[in-house]
């Protein structure tokens, strides 16, 4: 039988083991989506905005909503958009009914390049998820959900002291 102490050693372990673990994955997952954009001749943070526009309300978005969602400033956006736009990935759009108004889209032909490397980055994902029962995947999404709420919200931390400074 074990002791409270062991069982309070073992749990800080394991929690240890799991911060460690997503500090690994954490790294891994920025190198390789640098990896994936170099092959194009993008960084990672132009292929992220890509994805944000397209994961955006109806796949449209505007360049301050691009800021907020990043916490990049409005400068730094225009840049990224000027360069995604000069490299043919996205196209800026006017309001029909304020023209003042500009929303960025991506041109779904031009993921060509970057769909066969996503996609087999998904299917290797999906291959390693199929070996969960569904519980397990409930507890891991669960996990996932909650941690993505946690960075979104450290997030918005860190770029309320950045605008502050």
């Amino acid at each position: 039988m074990s002791s409270p102490a062991s069982k309070e050693s073992s749990r800080r372990d394991l929690l240890n083991r799991l911060w460690d673990l997503g500090r690994t994955v954490s790294t891994q997952t920025v190198f390789l989506h640098q990896a994936i954009a170099q092959s194009v001749g993008l960084n990672a943070t132009d292929t992220k905005c890509i994805d944000l526009i397209l994961r955006g309300p109806n796949g449209i978005v505007t360049a301050g909503w691009l800021s907020d969602a990043t916490g990049l400033t409005t400068g730094a956006i225009t840049h990224i958009l000027d360069r995604l736009e000069q490299r043919g990935f996205i196209e800026r759009v006017r309001d029909k009914k304020d023209r003042r108004k500009v929303f960025v889209r991506v041109r779904p032909e031009s993921l060509g390049p970057l769909a066969p490397r996503y996609e087999a980055m998904g299917e290797a994902y999906m291959r390693l998820a199929e070996q969960y029962r569904d519980k397990e995947l409930e507890v891991i999404c669960d996990y996932l959900e909650k941690a993505a709420e946690v960075s979104q919200r450290e997030l918005a931390k860190v770029i309320r002291t950045n605008r502050a400074g």
